[in-house]
């Protein structure tokens, strides 16, 4: 039988290395500077797909891990519409790492990624404000108000979005973390 709680640290803990390990990889050799490109450049280099298959790893890892959160949570109600919230995200995530922004779509996914997820952890938050204990909805709250504000900021003094979507991906990744030992 497998243990659920260990499959899902391991399966996300490796899932954000693997992202993590590409992201330096590919900034260090690619020489584009973060502050004038979209991450999307890197999925058109001679490698891309290596970049393109961690987005996608990252987008399944991450639903993986908030599905079994919300799931075995017991003082979270709206289950299922949570779930569809955030199946929502990881699709759109999971499209923006298959199709390369040399296509309309990517953009379109990658927009609706990068407003939804933190609109997913918002909704979250605010619809169980009652159930769920203080320090959760806290972390929650500051999360979602975070990964929307600061990436926005950052797009007002930067050419590039890249700088912006790193913001963006390390608190997604910083919360997806925070859940797996929440349990």
């Amino acid at each position: 039988m497998i243990n659920v709680t260990k499959f899902r640290r391991r399966q996300t803990i490796i899932s954000i290395l693997i992202f993590i390990t590409v992201f330096l990889v590919f900034w260090n050799t690619t020489k584009f500077k973060l502050e004038d490109i979209q991450l999307s450049y890197w999925g058109i280099e001679n490698f891309g797909w290596v970049w393109n298959l961690s987005i996608v790893i990252l987008s399944i890892s991450t639903f993986i891990n908030v599905y079994f959160y919300i799931d075995r949570h017991p003082r979270i109600g709206f289950k299922n519409f949570l779930i569809g919230f955030f199946l929502f995200t990881s699709i759109s995530l999971f499209i923006t790492g298959i199709i390369t922004m040399n296509y309309n779509i990517h953009t379109i996914t990658a927009y609706l990624y990068f407003f939804s997820y933190p609109l997913a952890i918002f909704t979250l938050s605010h619809l169980n404000r009652k159930n769920i204990i203080y320090k959760e909805w806290l972390i929650h709250l500051i999360i979602s108000i975070t990964m929307i504000i600061i990436p926005l900021i950052l797009f007002k003094y930067f050419v590039g979005a890249a700088i912006a979507e790193s913001v963006h991906s390390l608190l997604v990744m910083i919360w997806n973390i925070w859940l797996l030992f929440d349990d």
